[in-house]
């Protein structure tokens, strides 16, 4: 079903918006690298970890930001780590590492555009899965190995390099899993609305921070973690059943930023910097609870959504069949009504007329009965069109776009492939209810003068386009606010006929309707026709 974002990420259209884009890539990037070496280079000062292996967010809010305004802010990310770079390690590492960071958000966000192309990014758990395997599993791997060779000097084969190559990419991984999420959260008022159960929400979150601080004090006195690790997971799927999306994104970053803070605690206070066994069972630990937490609040983010779309869909079918009971009795009453009452006064009239002038008077009131006929039938037209009886859906599009333009003065062309498949009736109605919309609305919003419509087919897919010549519009913009009620019509009937609608548009160039239905599906429909 087609996307309902109250306000959608939206890429830079203009040199303002690029700029703007540029400037909050680079201001966000060199935060969390500097946060993060700040870090661990006064904090962690005593042990042996990675600056990655503790607190990491650049990676996934660098993922996020290419998501959201596109890989060309690229650069800028890439500048944001040199400048942060600057401020604690010698000029001839930071080309590099910038480098190798700016790569592995860039494949990554390069990667999910593939699965996910439409600007919009709501929850769901196909791209949570996406995002982990992807940005965390697939790209992060290589890289952690990369960077492990390069930069902590140690061979291969031996057992400590294995054990930092893990310990950067759980790290890695980590980062993606709570920040990524966060930072799309941010541009997204759908998701940021869906806050429930502020109070029970506020419970949950300390029963989590509990948790991780029973699990800290267990382990540091030897004891099982057990009961802390059960505290924790049980407050996690609460707060993804229990309390919205944006809950669960946000309490995954406290909890990740709580499990940092405890190792800096630990390290500034006692001491102790943690171990490699440490790190690792912590970021295990921690991936496992934020994954479940994002999973199970994107499961049921979904299927409000899924509920939400069918009460729209409900109301929206009642409230078009009473809109159609009205137009009928008001077409009804103020044509075939207004004539029949006419000849019906007439006839009366007739009862005073003598036979010789009876014919005379008959012949009016036989033309104004031909009018009604012709009217009511306008009617049954409106309400179905006999027309689409027709198996060759071509044909059907021919008379109406000729009898369109005849009636708007404009020029419609109507390109068909010769080989076309047979649609199944339902498949024609929507087809055709979607040339209607398109139609009209390139002659009453677009003004239009000249309109193309092609069918053809091209690698297994049935394709339906409308193209204009008339005025366009923003459809970033429209993409971003609720579609109007055609465009939400045409969504939905495409949805019907089991294929994708897409409208493409530009101020002064005109629009584009295509409509892809899968061959296949039309096969199944028309066998499944009586």
């Amino acid at each position: 079903m087609p996307n309902r974002g109250l306000r959608s990420p939206l890429p830079p259209s203009t040199p303002a918006g690029h700029l703007c884009a540029g400037l909050v890539s680079l201001v966000v990037t060199f935060a969390c690298v500097w946060l993060s070496i700040f870090i661990s280079r006064t904090a962690l000062s005593g042990g042996e970890r990675s600056w990655a292996a503790v607190f990491w967010p650049e990676t996934g809010c660098s993922i996020a930001l290419l998501l959201l305004y596109g890989l060309r802010q690229a650069p800028a990310i890439y500048l944001g780590h040199v400048l942060a770079l600057v401020c604690f390690f010698p000029l001839s590492v930071h080309p590099t590492v910038g480098i190798e960071s700016t790569i592995h958000a860039v494949v990554s966000a390069w990667i999910i555009r593939r699965f996910f192309p439409a600007w919009t990014i709501l929850p769901s758990v196909r791209f949570d899965i996406t995002l982990i395997g992807v940005g965390g599993g697939l790209v992060g791997l290589p890289f952690a190995v990369f960077c492990c060779y390069k930069w902590e000097g140690v061979l291969p084969a031996t057992d400590f390099f294995w054990q930092k190559v893990l310990i950067w990419w759980l790290g890695e991984t980590a980062s993606v899993v709570a920040f990524t999420p966060l930072v799309l959260m941010i541009c997204m008022a759908e998701v940021r609305a869906e806050r429930r159960r502020a109070g029970e929400y506020l419970a949950y979150l300390a029963m989590l921070m509990t948790g991780a601080w029973l699990t800290f004090t267990f382990e540091r006195n030897g004891e099982p973690v057990a009961p802390g690790i059960l505290v924790m997971a049980a407050a996690s799927v609460m707060i993804g059943l229990r309390n919205g999306t944006a809950a669960a994104v946000i309490s995954n970053c406290l909890f990740y930023t709580s499990i940092a803070g405890g190792h800096v605690i630990q390290a500034s206070f006692a001491g102790i910097a943690p171990t490699a066994d440490q790190v690792i069972i912590g970021h295990c630990l921690l991936l496992n609870l934020m994954a479940t937490t994002l999973l199970v609040a994107s499961g049921n983010f979904n299927q409000r959504r899924a509920e939400n779309e069918l009460r729209g869909v409900s109301t929206r079918v009642l409230n078009a069949q009473e809109a159609e009971r009205r137009r009928l009795s008001r077409d009804l009453h103020d044509s075939v009504c207004q004539t029949v009452q006419a000849v019906v006064l007439q006839m009366k009239m007739l009862q005073h007329v003598e036979a010789l002038d009876f014919d005379r008077h008959i012949q009016p009131c036989i033309a104004e009965l031909g009018v009604a006929v012709d009217e009511l039938r306008q009617n049954i037209d409106g309400l179905r069109p006999e027309l689409l009886d027709r198996n060759d859906f071509s044909g059907v599009a021919r008379d109406h776009c000729a009898a369109f333009a005849g009636r708007h003065r404009i020029e419609v062309e109507v390109c068909a492939d010769e080989d076309l498949p047979i649609l199944p009736v339902a498949v024609r109605e929507h087809l055709f209810r979607v040339l209607q919309e398109a139609l009209a609305n390139a002659v009453t919003h677009g003004r239009a003068k000249h309109i193309r419509v092609s069918l053809r087919c091209e690698a297994g897919v049935f394709v339906f386009s409308v193209k204009d010549d008339g005025r366009g519009f923003d459809s970033a913009c429209q993409r971003a606010s609720r579609p109007r009620y055609g465009l939400r019509t045409m969504q939905e009937r495409a949805f019907l006929t089991g294929g994708e609608l897409a409208v493409e548009s530009t101020p002064g160039a005109g629009t584009h309707v295509t409509l892809r239905i899968p061959v296949k599906a039309l096969t199944a429909a028309t066998e499944g026709d009586p």
